[in-house]
């Protein structure tokens, strides 16, 4: 059970730090002068992760549409 849920929080590590490489995540802070309190906002683009798995799909299954033969360059 432990190695399970170390599994899955390496899991959740990967798939954060991908999609704030992507651009998926978004962080942000702000600061209201007046009462020093300090605010964060967490901004999903869902439209770019959408995107990003659709061009990802389509490298994954255009070279198995290819004949063997073009592949190869021959």
């Amino acid at each position: 059970m432990r190695n399970l849920l170390l599994v899955l929080l390496l899991l959740l590590v990967i798939v954060v730090g991908v999609g704030f490489y992507q651009g998926w995540f978004s962080f942000s802070t702000s600061r209201d002068p007046d009462t020093g309190k300090v605010g964060g906002q967490l901004s999903i683009d869902k439209d770019k992760m959408k995107s990003d798995i659709e061009k990802a799909k389509q490298k994954l299954t255009k070279p198995a549409d290819q004949p063997r033969e073009q592949a190869n360059g021959n």
